[in-house]
């Protein structure tokens, strides 16, 4: 082994085959995706509901208003199930010291996994209250 050979090798990051797939954009794109589309999942509900509650109550039709918290609550769970899907593609563990791709390819499949079960909680209290209210109800 030549001297170069070895300082090249104090260099070289030891990566997981199975994570190989998280250093180029479509496992990046997974990565992002499973961890921001949640919440902005329950921000799209927050706004829709406030625009659809208004057409619902115009056009006398208030189970409209059902139809945006299905469609975002299915959208946080479906980032949630992605998370999961990349978590358990580099391994499914929670202890790891080293900095590694698999590392970081699991801290944020989890962070993602988290996020969007709290932002679909978000949503079903969201969903709750157009339970309760009718759409033309005002204070």
């Amino acid at each position: 082994m030549s001297a170069r050979e070895s300082s090249e090798s104090l260099f070289r990051t030891t990566t997981d085959a199975s994570a190989a797939g998280f250093t180029r954009w479509p496992g990046l794109l997974s990565l992002t995706l499973g961890t921001l589309l949640g919440p902005i999942a329950a921000l799209l509900n927050q706004e829709l509901m406030y625009s659809v509650n208004m057409w619902a109550c115009g056009h006398r039709m208030p189970a409209v208003v059902h139809i945006v918290p299905v469609l975002c609550l299915s959208l946080a769970v479906g980032a949630g199930l992605m998370a999961l899907r990349d978590w358990r593609a580099v391994g499914r563990g929670v202890e790891d010291e080293e900095a590694t791709i698999a590392t970081r390819t699991r801290f944020v499949a989890l962070l993602g996994m988290s996020i969007s079960f709290f932002s679909s909680l978000v949503i079903l209290a969201m969903w709750a209250a157009a339970f309760v209210f009718d759409p033309c109800m005002r204070a």
